[in-house]
């Protein structure tokens, strides 16, 4: 399977809150933030991070006690949060109940975050900012140096170019809240749902059914369904009030779409539900799904849209093109501040084949043979009706024809060539109906055998076998007999001489007879 696409879920917010008593003490007057990545789907390269002191930090190693008091950039901010006289008489002790409060929800630690963030100064005296990335050739990796103890919010500036960063590097995690000690290592976590798009399916009908294995390539012939898949996963929501996702499917020429998508969240069906949105537009399917239903289900919960297409006479034969092609892509948004900003995932492409059967003609000194004619069956023995261009006199499957013997008929050329265009992998039978003038006509058919390779990572064609055969015809005149002409004449000359004397014998008994 090429290969899966990952859809990169921007601001994402992650946050980390430690009150554990088991932190040792802080033995050094600074402290070091290390933010490392070790998620692949994303990427920290050129990301800035500042760090923001909300409370400071001592320990009492006597009574194994922290010690939180508000740092006086936030004092304004937790006053105007107004919080509730029953967390303490003390400001410090309410805002450190407050937060303390918040530890098991993530939701709420995420909102408490963003706020502070929104209500922190702009980078007074003191406040470290991380390098672009920190450690030199390292970018999963960023260190923040020179810390106080204290309670840190760490923001993700994002990348250094936004709009020339490659998709990986577009994911940011907004806030990380943590107790800072001599040297606090951070995981970064990103939410990162996953788009795939697989081939399911080749059959004689159209079909909607989802599948648990697939493939990125396939080969199929005129007039059958090839079954398409995209998985998928509900995004993280977490500070969003509304979210664009948005699925983009585009089907080459090749294919003729059956308009019969059918959308799951989970085990549920929501293709009917007015708040998914699918519309069918020629060559192109777009299945939009309101944040009002995205919410309803858990982060990462599947998401599957199934439908199909047939393949029809403008498919492509390979190797003179590289397969049909069907492309997907998501629209999803990826800042919470404004959910109308949105990032598109890289396309997702699968690729139905057709193949090109080459005949050759010749006789047993491998001399090509005109006007040969073959009917082609498939391994079901039914007709495989077939045009011929009058221009390059090529012969195409058809799906206009009747499957007839009258219209599978083929014939070699001057060159002694068929060629057959738009076959799919299998087993076929080449029949010869009709022999050049003075050969003998095949006894038995023709066995064919088309098999097709697959890139396993892209699910591109890497090269057919089976799909070229020469045929043998043999000479259907009288053998020729051995001896030169003297042996011709003694023998005529004996057949003569033969019939002279029987002549005679009856003659003189005719007159013996008389007498």
């Amino acid at each position: 399977m090429k290969n899966k696409v990952r859809i990169i879920a921007a601001a994402v917010l992650t946050l980390f809150v430690l009150f554990s008593m088991s932190v040792p003490s802080f033995a050094a007057d600074e402290c070091t933030i290390t933010i490392v990545n070790t998620n692949e789907a994303v990427s920290m390269n050129t990301h800035t991070y500042n760090a923001y002191k909300i409370f400071d930090v001592t320990y009492d190693a006597d009574a194994d006690n922290y010690d939180y008091t508000i740092d006086s950039d936030f004092v304004t901010f937790f006053a105007g949060l107004n919080l509730a006289a029953t967390l303490g008489a003390d400001p410090d002790a309410r805002a450190y109940a407050h937060v303390a409060s918040l530890e098991g929800n993530d939701a709420a630690l995420q909102d408490f975050g963003r706020e502070a963030y929104a209500a922190a100064p702009s980078l007074p005296d003191g406040f470290v900012v991380a390098g672009s990335p920190a450690n030199e050739g390292d970018p999963e990796t960023a260190t923040i140096t020179g810390l106080a103890p204290g309670y840190y919010l760490v923001y993700d500036l994002g990348p250094a170019d936004p709009q020339n960063a490659a998709a990986a590097e577009k994911a940011i995690a907004n806030v990380i809240l943590k107790t800072a000690k001599e040297d606090v290592t951070i995981d970064l976590k990103a939410s990162v749902p996953t788009l795939d798009k697989k081939i399911t399916s080749v059959s004689d009908d159209a079909t909607n059914a989802a599948s648990d294995t697939g493939s990125d390539g396939v080969s199929a012939n005129l007039g059958q369904h090839v079954g398409f898949q995209i998985d998928s996963t509900v995004p993280d929501l977490t500070n969003y009030s509304n979210y664009i996702y948005k699925v983009k499917d585009t089907m080459d020429a090749g294919l003729t779409p059956d308009n019969n998508a059918k959308v799951t969240i989970g085990t549920t069906d929501v293709t009917a539900n007015e708040k998914c949105h699918i519309v069918y537009d020629g060559q192109i399917m777009t299945v939009t799904i309101d944040y009002d239903l995205l919410k309803t289900y858990a982060k990462d919960t599947p998401i599957t849209i199934t439908y199909s297409a047939a393949v029809n006479a403008n498919a492509s034969v390979y190797p003179a093109a590289d397969g049909t092609g069907n492309q997907a892509e998501l629209e999803y948004s990826n800042n919470y501040t404004d959910e109308t900003i949105t990032e598109k995932t890289p396309t997702s492409t699968v690729k139905v084949y057709r193949f090109t059967l080459e005949i050759t003609k010749v006789n047993a000194k491998e001399e090509v043979l005109q006007g040969a004619e073959f009917v082609l069956k498939d391994n079901a023995d039914n007709y495989i009706p077939v045009a011929q261009d009058a221009t390059t006199g090529r012969y195409s499957v058809s799906d206009t024809l009747a499957a007839t013997e009258a219209n599978a008929k083929v014939v070699s050329d001057a060159n002694g060539k068929i060629y057959i265009d738009g076959l799919a992998e299998g087993q076929y039978t080449l029949t010869e109906t009709a022999a050049p003038a003075d050969y003998n006509i095949l006894k038995n058919p023709v066995d064919i055998n088309i098999v097709a390779t697959y890139d396993a990572t892209t699910g591109e064609c890497t090269g057919v076998t089976g799909n070229t055969a020469t045929v043998i015809n043999k000479a259907g005149g009288l053998l020729p007999s051995t001896g030169g002409i003297g042996t011709y004449i003694f023998t005529i000359g004996g057949a003569v001489v033969m019939l002279t004397v029987m002549f005679v014998l009856v003659s003189r008994k005719k007159k013996a007879e008389v007498k």
